[in-house]
């Protein structure tokens, strides 16, 4: 042929349709070459690789294949003596051939496309770096020499090659639904003076006033729920996504002050302020003193402290998410008591030196260093832990222990 357009391109439904109309006329493979704008080669390999066979009719003796379907067109399409002949036939049909070729299609790009030693060394780095709580996607960062993408990590695991499973990935497990208070009658209604001005409506007006675009969210992470049980107090700075956690004794309203009046003594009011100038948090009884959170003295301007709508979590959707790297270390119904202060650091510490593909693989800490300093770290005891040395599970409590 003096031009073939679809030269080196795979074969259509459309093109195999044609095929078959051209067999069943009895045209010459050249003519339906033409017909496809491919070579004559192609079309015989393609009629040859994907027909079909129907056993002959014998009763005493083997089924036989004609003698015809040696040479072209190599099928019993457009024969006129297909519907009496008692040999085996081949037949070319556009459906049956594009299925086979699919099959083939899907079939070669299964498996694994690395040697028994690279995957060896692959699987054993994967499952080193995943029983540190990593993602696939910071084990591909901490690791540029794997020459495979976070997609092919998950093929690899859904079809079980990989000896880490899919309960071992921290985005695998979900937590139960909450449940809701439905009692919702005026004796059990609680106190909300504290909200007046404070609003979710109060704070996106104050934000539009003031044309701010940084704020931070505040919440508290429980083991067992009850009165007189530790808790944690989470502060998170929503541009650089840093998450302060301190142990407090009780989820009060005393414990979250003292908590506060602690972190303003050591940073100072003015840093404070700086830090957490304006915060939203939800209608938990333990926020229900705002003044006292919000005052930085007379010389400091007041932080700002708002109150997001009942039962919408989802107002302060990053500190909830933030959480999920506390209930990696900690697990809900498991109480704080048997957590020390130096734990929570530490936990902190490395959550807080996580790269995250979010901030273009830059950490919580160098981007909070970059923004406030490295002062307020010195004076809190905040450090920084490696990437490849980061653990994101309850084996850093393990590996403090036996230290």
């Amino acid at each position: 042929m003096a031009s073939i357009s679809n030269y080196n391109k795979h074969t259509t439904l459309s093109e195999r349709i044609k095929i078959e109309n051209g067999l069943n006329n009895g045209w010459s493979l050249r003519a339906i070459s033409k017909e496809i704008y491919k070579s004559v080669s192609t079309v015989s390999r393609e009629i040859k690789n994907r027909r079909y066979k129907e056993r002959g009719n014998f009763f005493n003796s083997t089924p036989r294949k004609c003698s015809k379907l040696a040479k072209a067109p190599f099928v019993c399409n457009s024969c006129p003596n297909v519907q009496k002949c008692r040999l085996s036939k081949f037949f070319y049909q556009a459906e049956y051939a594009h299925q086979e070729y699919l099959k083939l299609l899907k079939e070669s790009r299964e498996g694994i496309d690395q040697t028994t030693t690279e995957f060896k060394e692959l699987d054993t780095l994967v499952k080193e770096d995943i029983d540190k709580g990593h993602s696939f996607a910071l084990i591909l960062h901490n690791h540029p020499e794997l020459n495979v993408c976070e997609r092919t990590l998950y093929y690899y695991q859904e079809k079980g090659y990989l000896s880490s499973k899919n309960i071992d990935l921290p985005r695998k497990v979900r937590y139960k639904k909450r449940k809701r208070n439905t009692n919702s009658s005026p004796q059990n209604k609680k106190d909300q003076s504290c909200r007046k001005g404070r609003t979710y409506k109060d704070f996106l007006a104050y934000l539009q006033s003031t044309k701010a675009t940084y704020y931070t969210e505040m919440d508290t992470v429980e083991g067992i729920i009850g009165s007189g049980q530790p808790c944690l107090l989470t502060l998170y700075l929503k541009e650089t996504s840093f998450l302060f956690i301190f142990k407090i004794s009780e989820q009060t309203v005393t414990c979250v002050f003292e908590q506060i009046r602690k972190l303003k003594t050591v940073i100072g009011n003015e840093m404070f302020h700086k830090i957490f100038p304006i915060i939203l948090t939800d209608n938990g009884s333990e926020f229900k003193r705002p003044e006292e959170i919000e005052d930085n003295g007379k010389h400091v301007l007041n932080s700002k402290v708002f109150y997001c709508d009942g039962g919408r979590s989802d107002q302060k959707s990053q500190i909830e998410l933030s959480h999920e790297y506390i209930r990696r270390y900690i697990p809900k119904g498991v109480s704080m008591n048997k957590y020390t202060d130096q734990n929570i650091l530490d936990m902190m510490c490395h959550i807080n030196s996580t790269p995250r593909k979010s901030l273009g693989w830059k950490t919580p800490y160098d981007l909070t260093i970059e923004k406030f300093g490295e002062r307020i770290f010195k004076e809190l005891g905040i450090y920084r832990v490696g990437s490849q040395d980061v653990l994101l599970n309850d084996q850093l409590f393990y590996n403090k222990e036996t230290n």
